[in-house]
């Protein structure tokens, strides 16, 4: 009875590392290596095919301008969550964007 016992915990052991590397190959897949921890990406612009790509700290996310922006585009973002698509998207100018983004900088660094 001990034997089979050791012998459940050994195969039990193998297949737990196996599963956890996978996770962690998973994960590699899905994590732009250009963006930091600490940091996440958002498509900006005012049409789907002219977005462009960011790479803002999470901070910003708490500046009340961005929050803004965010809650205009609460229903783009959940048609896209629930079609499958997770990019975060802000519909509006990409000139207001980085000018929201210069002055919110300063105040969440």
């Amino acid at each position: 009875m001990i034997k089979k016992s050791k012998m459940i915990t050994k195969a039990w052991k193998q297949m737990s590392s196996k599963v956890i590397k996978h996770r962690a190959d998973a994960e590699k897949l899905h994590i732009p290596s250009d963006v930091p921890k600490g940091h996440l990406v958002v498509y900006v612009g005012k049409e789907e095919e002219s977005y462009k790509r960011f790479v803002i700290k999470i901070t910003l996310l708490h500046d009340p301008i961005i929050r803004a922006l965010l809650d205009q585009s609460k229903d783009e973002v959940y048609d896209d969550f629930t079609s499958g698509d997770s990019k975060l998207c802000i519909p509006c100018d990409e000139t207001l964007f980085l000018e929201v983004i210069r002055s919110a900088s300063p105040r969440y660094s």
